[in-house]
């Protein structure tokens, strides 16, 4: 277990923790600083309409959320990827109660990225001895997100704009859509605002190409498209689906291959494809990121996966100054979906928010829904990432809570 002495010293000023990307300056640290006095953890999962794609069918969703709260009882919100499988929720449950929430309550925060420094730190065993460097990251990941929202919501201003921004607004598109999606159920996600859609693709090629391009042809000439393989061709198979991919107008592939593939497969691939290759939900480093970046038109880090708001931001701003597109991953509920946008607003706003509009209980216990309009999103200028979860709503599907509080006080 990590040592809890970390608990009450100052992490945000120690100069020997882990090169970190800055995004905000010391000025805003030392005056929107605060000391984490609770925290709580929230593991659900829930069964859900059947989904399907390259990775498999699953009809159950898990959601793991974390909240932070300081000793004036203001409490920001984040959450750790579990997307597949719903059970990795208790196994990051268990590392957040163990191992994160000891180091972390009674901290006195001023840089957020030095906390997930020291937190990265402490929890290189896990990384080395037990090989997890993906649940590792999630929580971290989870965890920064929180504290950001923590910070916005003390600071009175909307996360956008204490990462700089003065717009809310952005484009997004409808996520995870099957391919074979009757019209009947694009009218419906049209009335709710979309005005871009993202088909799955990656399984049973020759059914589902089929479908694809025939939705290509249906859409409005102001519509957008995209296609995600989720990782399930290989070199061949992707290089034989980019061909008939080629004929219809797409913003991007996302996926279309394993972030393992050559670079010699990822280059020649994004040679042949007309669209613009996307990826980087699976990447779970800075370095990964870079090389990618050599292939990949669209860079897609998930805030609740990798980096949270501190990696991901400063990566976004990078991004667009280099001309690529960010268009940040999420897949989970409206907290991670509501970070993501904060992010993607802060960066400019030019690519698209990702929107699961696929059956989710977990997700029903608030909505996102009312900020769309007309291919856009709208940001809420409330106070942090201005959503919070309706826990009565979804109590039903918990499946493990803890409280850690300033004093050792735990529940």
């Amino acid at each position: 277990m990590l040592s809890t002495s970390m608990a009450t010293s100052d992490v945000g000023i120690n100069e020997q923790q882990p090169s970190r990307s800055r995004v905000e300056p010391s000025s805003t640290q030392e005056l929107y600083a605060f000391r984490i006095a609770h925290f709580t953890a929230h593991a659900f999962i829930a069964p859900s309409e059947r989904v399907v794609s390259s990775f498999g069918a699953r009809s159950e969703r898990g959601a793991l959320l974390v909240s932070l709260t300081d000793e004036n009882g203001c409490t920001g919100w984040g959450e750790v990827w579990c997307g597949m499988p719903a059970a990795g929720a208790l196994h990051r449950f268990n590392l957040l109660r163990e191992f994160v929430a000891p180091a972390l309550v009674g901290c006195h925060v001023t840089d957020i990225s030095s906390v997930i420094g020291h937190l990265q730190a402490a929890l290189m065993p896990l990384i080395t001895l037990a090989g997890e460097p993906g649940p590792v990251s999630q929580v971290l990941a989870g965890v920064d997100c929180a504290l950001w929202d923590l910070r916005a919501r003390i600071a009175g201003q909307p996360l956008f704009k204490l990462l700089g921004s003065r717009t809310n607004t952005m484009r997004c598109y409808a996520s995870g859509l099957a391919p074979d999606m009757p019209a009947a159920g694009l009218d419906a996600l049209r009335s709710q605002g979309h005005r871009a859609f993202k088909f799955k693709a990656g399984f049973d090629d020759a059914k589902t190409l089929t479908s694809i391009l025939d939705q290509g042809s249906r859409l409005a000439p102001s519509e957008r498209m995209m296609v995600d393989a989720n990782c399930g061709w290989t070199m061949d198979e992707a290089l034989d689906a980019v061909a008939e991919l080629n004929q219809i107008s797409l913003e991007w592939i996302e996926e279309p291959m394993s972030p393992h593939r050559s670079e010699d497969d990822w280059e020649r691939l994004a040679r042949a494809s007309v669209a613009p290759l996307a990826g980087g939900e699976n990447l779970l480093s800075e370095g990964a990121f870079r090389e990618a970046c050599r292939w990949l038109g669209v860079i897609q880090p998930d805030v609740a996966k990798w980096g949270g708001v501190s990696s991901c931001h400063p990566m976004g701003v990078g991004t667009e100054n280099a001309g690529r597109l960010f268009c940040p991953h999420s897949f989970g509920t409206h907290i991670a979906a509501a970070t993501s946008a904060h992010v993607l607003a802060a960066t400019g706003g030019r690519g698209y928010a990702e929107i699961d509009v696929n059956p989710n209980p977990l997700r029903d216990s608030s909505s996102y829904a009312s900020w769309i309009d007309d291919g856009f999103l709208r940001l809420p200028t409330t106070p942090g990432i201005g959503v919070v979860p309706h826990l009565a709503r979804i109590d039903c599907f918990l499946r493990d809570r803890f409280e850690l509080s300033y004093g050792g006080r735990s529940r």
